[in-house]
């Protein structure tokens, strides 16, 4: 096999390309806090990553658990937005609400937190966007405390809708970048 056969087969097997395909999700809900991280490479400009990630109006296209997203308000770099999803494990499903305080920090943050207090005690994170080498890596972290849900939920169905939130918006910055220019 030639130089340019393994530098070919190195690319191939690199973990970038890996996280491109599938999103990591790590849970830890040691503390009072289910925490949430995960991250993904997808092979698109920053620019495109931004795009979907502040597209608040109609995430509920492209990310299947949310049923309404509404911003209420635009203030300078901050976004009051207002979500309605449905997230479970099994045939258990929940339906939350959270009234978002969004803080843009272009092209590379967007904290959030939730001001509402109804399903959650404490709801915060970020969504960060860094340049890499197939693209863009996008990080998501969230510290959720739910006020009515068991500690269960953290593990099973936190993971689940997490992993689902990072690949359903993977997917739709895949289709935007592929869409034909006007």
């Amino acid at each position: 096999m030639g130089r340019a056969a393994w530098a070919l087969a190195l690319v191939l097997m690199s973990p970038t390309r890996a996280a491109a395909r599938e999103p990591a999700v790590v849970v830890d809900n040691t503390g009072s806090d289910c925490n949430v991280r995960g991250t993904f490479v997808a092979p698109v400009p920053g620019s495109v990553a931004w795009a979907v990630l502040t597209d608040y109006d109609h995430i509920g296209e492209f990310v299947r658990s949310v049923r309404s997203s509404r911003v209420e308000r635009r203030e300078g770099g901050k976004v009051l937005l207002r979500q309605t999803a449905v997230g479970g494990v099994f045939v258990f499903h929940r339906r939350v609400e959270v009234l978002l305080e969004l803080r843009e920090a272009p092209p590379a943050r967007i904290a959030f937190r939730d001001v509402l207090g109804k399903d959650f005690k404490a709801y915060a994170g970020e969504w960060r966007i860094a340049a890499d080498p197939a693209g863009s890596r996008v990080e998501y972290r969230l510290a959720a405390e739910p006020r009515s849900l068991p500690r269960s939920f953290c593990r099973g169905a936190l993971r689940n809708m997490a992993r689902d939130l990072l690949e359903q918006v993977r997917v739709e910055m895949l289709r935007r970048a592929a869409a034909p220019k006007p």
